[in-house]
Order: structure tokens, then C-alpha cells, then sequence
């Protein structure tokens, strides 16, 4: 790995900022400056895998990326224009939850290798997810909880989404610390996330396919 990796994996902020800073001097690629950014961010992964690193550090590690994504976003689009996203993903807290840990994780991990996620907040009703559902067309929905409370309120969600014909437009995705008590059969999900992790490679997978079946590709 390069400085700009290892400095991800360091959780060194001042590391990671020198290295961008001194690879655009010396007129690297930005793109290929993200690439070795997101090099580290997979480490930090498997490292989080092992057990060797935690949410804590995993949150740092994608704050990091985001920082130094502030100072090569602008030299990309001077020399590329708008990068398309790989995907986009709608997420938000179900109504009467306010926990958005979790969510805010999962959206920084997503943003960093580059998905467009547009974020409803906290305390989010099912009708609100629909009506955003039809302004933005994501290829994934994240409904997030805490309270095995909200398990409910999720099943609700799924099913007005369903009811306004858009259940086969996006994959439905529920995660947070009720995960594990959810029934995909009961709520109509797609799938329960139990972490993070787990959520973004669910997603990712699922926006990659979606991307191959969309360009022909076997």
C-alpha cells in the first residue's frame, strides 16, 4: 500500500491529508489518489472483521475519507466533470426511532465507494419514504432501527412501498440493533443487516449486479 492507504488504516487525518495534497503536487491522477484511499478503507474493513478495530474506528476511517475526498472532488471535476455514481441508495430511521448511528455509518461507507445516498433522517414516516422513493428512483431502500419497537413500523414501511407499486423498483434492506429480531417473512424485506458491514456488502453486491444486468453483462 501507499502513504495515502496506510495513513487510512493509521486513522492518521494529517497523514492522509498530506499524501493527497502532495500527490496532486506532483500531479497524480485524483481518481487513482481515491482508488488508493478506498485500498485503506478496505483494510480498516478486515481489520474490523478480525476484531482488531471497532465502530469507533471504522466511523474515523470512512470521516477521514471524506476529508480528503473534499480536497480531490473539486480537482476531479476540473479535469473529469461529474463522475457518475455507481448506484443510489434511499435511507433513513422508520418513524418513531430518533437512533441514526448505525444509518450515518453505513452512509459514509456507501458514499466512499462512490454511491449517491440520499438520507431522510431520523423519525421518518412510511409515506415519506414512498413519496422520496418516487422522486429519486434508488436501487436500494435502507430502513434502520434500534427499538425492537420499531419492527412494526418497518413491516408498515415495506408494505406502503409495496402498496404504491414500487416493492420490485429497489431492494429493501432493514438494519440496526433489532436486526437480529426481525423476520424477512413478517416485515418483507430482502434482507436484515446485523452491522454495518454486513449492510454495505449487501448493497454493494446487489448495486453491482444490478449494473451488470443493466449493461448486458453475463
Amino acid at each position: 500500500m501507499g502513504k495515502l492507504s496506510d495513513g487510512i488504516v493509521a486513522l492518521d487525518k494529517t497523514r492522509v491529508l498530506a499524501a493527497v495534497q502532495a500527490g496532486l503536487d506532483a500531479g497524480q491522477d485524483p481518481l487513482a489518489l481515491v482508488d488508493e484511499a478506498r485500498d485503506g478503507l478496505v483494510v480498516v474493513g478486515e481489520k474490523y472483521d478480525q476484531g482488531e478495530f471497532f465502530l469507533m474506528e471504522l466511523m474515523r476511517a470512512a470521516q477521514i475519507f471524506q476529508a480528503a475526498a473534499t480536497l480531490l472532488t473539486p480537482v476531479i471535476r476540473e479535469k473529469y466533470g461529474e463522475v457518475s455514481t455507481k448506484g443510489k441508495v434511499l435511507i433513513g430511521t422508520v418513524a418513531g426511532d430518533i437512533h441514526d448511528l448505525g444509518k450515518n455509518v453505513v452512509k459514509m461507507l456507501l458514499e466512499c465507494q462512490g454511491v449517491e445516498v440520499v438520507d431522510l433522517g431520523v423519525d421518518v414516516p412510511a409515506d415519506v419514504f414512498v413519496e422520496r422513493m418516487r422522486e429519486t428512483r434508488p436501487d436500494v431502500v435502507g430502513m434502520s432501527a434500534l427499538l425492537t419497537a420499531s419492527i412494526p413500523q418497518m413491516q408498515a414501511t415495506i408494505e406502503a412501498i409495496k402498496a404504491a407499486g414500487m416493492g420490485r423498483s429497489a431492494k429493501l434492506i432493514v438494519g440496526g440493533g433489532i436486526a437480529g429480531e426481525v423476520a424477512l417473512s413478517e416485515v418483507g424485506a430482502d434482507h436484515a443487516a446485523t452491522d454495518a458491514i454486513e449492510g454495505i456488502r449487501v448493497i454493494s453486491d446487489w448495486i453491482e449486479s444490478s449494473r451488470k444486468m443493466g449493461s448486458g453483462d453475463e
